[in-house]
């Protein structure tokens, strides 16, 4: 791996003193940052390292999505317009019934060049989300490959589908279709095997974890509650909850309403400090003192399409004021661009206009949620999330010399409150520079492209989605659909 030298930029250092260091440069070697210091001294000492002029840059730690989704960036705007509960069916079946190894392939790398291209370095993703394919490892293997080569650094949440069991999963091969039932134990079996070889399977920048599209308990911030699927809380939550402590892996997990008290009072045994809960929309007083007690983790959402369509609001501002970790995540790039900088400040104004109060959410606490809070709910923040010596390189660099981000001053408002996704000019994971003035160095995005629209033009017949990409009738002239 070449020598890098992030040279004479503003390094956003994101270390215990939050230091903002003008004039400096960043070494890299093997993967780790060996010296962070003085441009004029570093640029002599590192003369045969690749150097990335930084100059007009802020160099930052890369953005850490908490809520990614490998099946999400093929699919999106289809089916916009429905609500919630009929969405999530659609992408459900869609992804269990129409999808072959190839479409997993190209789902994966565009999936990692959007992130990458809006300076995230590290996300957690189920594997398939709504549609969970752990009928067949291949799926998993093909997607931790690509993430590995494109050079996006990921945890794999590895889980069953959403019950009830056993399910019917399609299998394409040379445009012909076969159908098989699959069975709970079956999955489990596979995510295990999943688990067990992920040493030799995976490799630096990509690992697996654990994880369940809800807990399923009754509650009426779940579209998708069932009694059928209410059976099956206790048999999957035991299972993954086995598989979280046998491999010492995270856990992540949606969660809203009263599904914290009902995991805590039920003693499912998914609580604690390597456990991730997405959204925590409508969550009360006890449940914060819940996570708060076990060291559970929040991830914060705030341009899902759960706000709008479901009632509550994550209680950002409480949890961190109790001592809960909160960190960031983009949700399904389905509706949305998995744009971190945006979430920012939607996190921001979110809390800000219910409680009318300017003060809410200082930008340097939404820069830590969207960096070392990330890779601290990860287990990741020994090693990364800040720009210290010693600590892996995952770095991004933010074009400043643009209108909308000068004159340069108060430098962190800027980036949270101007800078975007599309500010992002260079990046670095693990060490290797995969991204370089913005074109990636790792894969040929062109070509990714063109597979792209082939593959989805081919998947739009195969899935029957003609219907679903129509207008909605009053799109145009209205105030509502």
């Amino acid at each position: 791996m070449q020598d890098l030298l992030l040279h004479n930029g503003t390094v956003v250092t994101m270390d215990r003193e939050r230091r903002i260091l003008d004039e400096t440069s960043v070494a890299i070697r093997d993967g780790r940052i060996i010296e962070v210091g003085r441009a004029a001294d570093l640029s002599a000492k590192y003369r045969s390292a690749k150097m990335i002029d930084c100059k007009r840059k802020a160099i930052l730690p890369g953005m850490v999505d908490l809520h990614g989704y490998l099946g999400g960036s093929l699919l999106k705007s289809i089916g916009q317009n429905l609500d919630g509960g009929s969405r999530r069916k659609m992408l459900e079946d869609l992804l269990t019934a129409a999808t072959d190894e190839e479409w997993w392939e190209v789902e994966t790398q565009l999936s990692a060049l959007e992130r990458l291209k809006m300076g995230t370095t590290c996300m957690f993703s189920m594997m398939g989300g709504n549609g969970t394919r752990t009928d067949d490892v291949v799926f998993t293997h093909i997607a931790a490959r690509e993430l590995e080569r494109i050079g996006l650094r990921a945890r794999i949440g590895l889980g069953p589908a959403r019950p009830p069991w056993p399910r019917r999963f399609a299998y394409w091969r040379d445009g012909v279709k076969t159908e098989r039932r699959v069975g709970f134990e079956e999955v489990m079996d596979n995510c295990e095997r999943l688990l067990s070889e992920r040493k030799t399977s995976v490799a630096g920048i990509v690992d697996y974890g654990v994880a369940l599209s809800r807990i399923g308990n009754r509650n009426e911030h779940d579209p998708v509650w069932s009694p059928e699927r209410e059976q099956w809380v206790h048999k999957q939550a035991e299972a993954i909850a086995h598989l979280k402590q046998k491999y010492g892996v995270t856990f992540w997990t949606h969660m809203y309403g009263n599904a914290v008290e009902y995991a805590h009072d039920e003693k499912l045994g998914l609580l604690g400090p390597d456990t991730i809960l997405s959204h925590c929309t409508g969550i009360s007083e006890r449940a914060i003192g819940i996570m708060r007690e076990t060291g559970t983790h929040a991830a914060h959402h705030p341009r899902a399409a759960r706000i709008y369509t479901y009632p509550g609001r994550c209680p950002v501002p409480e949890l961190i004021d109790a001592g809960v970790n909160v960190a960031l995540g983009a949700d399904t790039p389905s509706t949305h661009n998995c744009d971190i900088f945006l979430d920012m400040k939607a996190a921001i104004d979110q809390q800000r206009i219910h409680f009318k109060d300017a003060r809410m959410l200082p930008p340097g606490k939404v820069l830590e949620m969207a960096t070392i809070d990330g890779c601290k709910a990860l287990g990741l923040d020994s090693e990364l999330g800040s720009i210290e010596t010693g600590k892996q390189a995952d770095l991004i660099t933010v074009d400043l010399f643009q209108p909308h981000l000068y004159p340069v001053d108060m430098l962190v408002y800027r980036l949270v409150y101007n800078a975007t996704g599309a500010d992002v000019s260079d990046v670095v994971v693990g060490g290797r520079l995969v991204m370089e003035a913005r074109k990636i160095l790792t894969i040929d995005e062109g070509q990714v492209l063109e597979r792209v629209q082939s593959i989805y033009d081919r998947f739009v017949v195969r899935a029957e989605l003609e219907p679903f990409r129509k207008n909605a009738a009053r799109m145009w002239g209205a105030s509502r659909e």
